[in-house]
C-alpha cells in the first residue's frame, strides 16, 4: 500500500478521510459510497472504461492505543477492455481486506544489516498520515484494493486471436543445427 505518511503529493480520485484521534472507543461501521465524478477518475487512474457501482463497507476500530484497524469489504461494476478484441468487457469485482494503522513513530525501520520478522499470516502496519499524523484515506486504500482484485487480463468469453495477427512459426535456431549433425546422431 501507499506510505500514507511519505512526503510524495497524491491527490486521491476519491477520498474518505478517518481521523483515529476523534475515532469512539467502539469505532465506527458505516457504507461509503464514491460519487459519479469520483469514479469516473477512479476508472481512469485503472485504465477501466467505466466504474458503474462502487459500494464499499468500512469498520474502523482503536487498534493498539494511537492506531487503528479496518476491515472493508466492497462489490464494484466495472466495464474493462478485452485484451483480444478491445471490447468492453463487464464485470463485477468483489473483495474483503484489512489493514493496520499505527503513528509513523510507533513503526519500526529495521536498520540496514537488522534481522527482521515476517510473518506470512499479518501484513505490517501503515503509517498514519494526514496533517495531524493522525489519519488515513479509507476511500484511496479501498481503491488500491479494488486495483489488485481486477482481472490484469479481461478477455471476452469467445475472443479469439484472429489467424493473421499470429506470426508463422519460425524454425528453432537448434534445428539448423540439428541439420549440421552427421546422419542427425548424437556422437
Amino acid at each position: 500500500m501507499a506510505d500514507a505518511g511519505s512526503d510524495e503529493t497524491h491527490v486521491p480520485e476519491y477520498s474518505y478521510v478517518v481521523d483515529v484521534a476523534s475515532l469512539p472507543a467502539t469505532g465506527i461501521e458505516r457504507p461509503i459510497r464514491p460519487s459519479d465524478a469520483e469514479m469516473a477518475a477512479v476508472a481512469e487512474r485503472l485504465g477501466l472504461q467505466a466504474i458503474e457501482r462502487f459500494d464499499i463497507r468500512i469498520a474502523v476500530r482503536p487498534w493498539r492505543g494511537s492506531g487503528a484497524r479496518m476491515t472493508a469489504s466492497f462489490e464494484a461494476d466495472v466495464v474493462q477492455t478485452c485484451v483480444v478484441t478491445l471490447e468492453p468487457v463487464p464485470a463485477t469485482v468483489r473483495d474483503e481486506f484489512e489493514v493496520k494503522f499505527l503513528p509513523a513513530k510507533m513503526i519500526d525501520d529495521p536498520k540496514p544489516g537488522q534481522e527482521i520478522d515476517v510473518s506470512p499470516d499479518e501484513d505490517a502496519p501503515e503509517p498514519l498520515g494526514g496533517e495531524t499524523g493522525t489519519s488515513f484515506d479509507a476511500g484511496d486504500v479501498t481503491v488500491q484494493y479494488l486495483s489488485l482484485a481486477l482481472d490484469p487480463y479481461p478477455r471476452k468469453a469467445d475472443a479469439a486471436i484472429p489467424e493473421e495477427a499470429t506470426t508463422p512459426e519460425e524454425p528453432s535456431p537448434f534445428a539448423a543445427l540439428a541439420a549440421l549433425k552427421p546422419n542427425g546422431k548424437d556422437q
